[in-house]
């Protein structure tokens, strides 16, 4: 093995002296003398040839790939075949972010539907616990709203404002104020059972305020009058 310098042409070539290619055709005992020079080379190399040379086994790997390893390295990647998740679009801003965010960051079809999947997972995680927790809270609203109501009203007043309520609200809107827990509200309450006593006292009449007939009595509108 040759202990001259190396030229630029012999770099710029990519021929580079290595033990690899002695070890071809040279005995073990060649190969060894020859890993050693190739190593004193190397640490006798200025930090300028040694850029040099990385440079070259760099074009060299390149030359090696040909063209179809430029082409691949400067095409851009096709995200066509990406599944997506249910109720998004190709065309969705969202998805469109994303693609962008795989094209710049070189990202692998195969990585970026990995990436989706999880994104989504995390996502439906994340709704479902916001969720949970909002129902929890809503619960323990209502619970509250019916221990207060239970030691504001008695039974009787209850069944009131049930019945004013049924009187006051469809059906439809009596069944929805119910799943929701509205209806153990004591405010609810406190105004249905006044909707119930004025219902109550519509309904009471007194006095001689109609004749037999029908017609009304004179003296229930003018109680006062001296006329019969």
């Amino acid at each position: 093995m040759s202990d001259e310098p190396i030229s630029d042409t012999t770099l710029a070539e990519g021929n580079l002296p290595t033990a690899t290619k002695a070890a071809e055709t040279q005995t073990p005992e060649h190969i060894a003398e020859a890993a050693k020079a190739e190593e004193t080379r190397v640490a006798a190399l200025t930090p300028e040839q040694k850029a040099e040379e990385a440079t070259a086994r760099e074009a060299e790997k390149k030359a090696l790939l040909g063209k179809d390893g430029d082409k691949g390295a400067d095409a851009p990647v096709d995200y066509t075949a990406l599944k997506l998740p249910e109720g998004y679009k190709a065309d969705d801003p969202v998805f469109a972010d994303a693609v962008k965010l795989f094209e710049g960051e070189k990202i692998a079809p195969e990585v970026a539907q990995k990436l989706i999947d999880f994104t989504v997972e995390r996502d439906k995680a994340m709704v479902k616990a916001v969720n949970d927790q909002a129902a929890a809270n809503w619960t323990k609203q209502t619970d509250e709203w019916k221990a207060n109501a239970s030691k504001e009203f008695d039974e009787a007043s209850l069944g009131d404002a049930k019945t004013a309520l049924a009187q006051v609200f469809d059906k439809e809107t009596v069944t929805y104020l119910e799943s929701m827990g509205f209806t153990n509200h004591p405010g609810l309450i406190r105004g249905m059972v006044k909707v119930s006593k004025a219902i109550k006292d519509d309904t009471f009449v007194g006095g001689n305020a109609a004749r037999g007939n029908g017609a009304l009595d004179p003296k229930s509108l003018y109680p006062n009058t001296q006329h019969n």
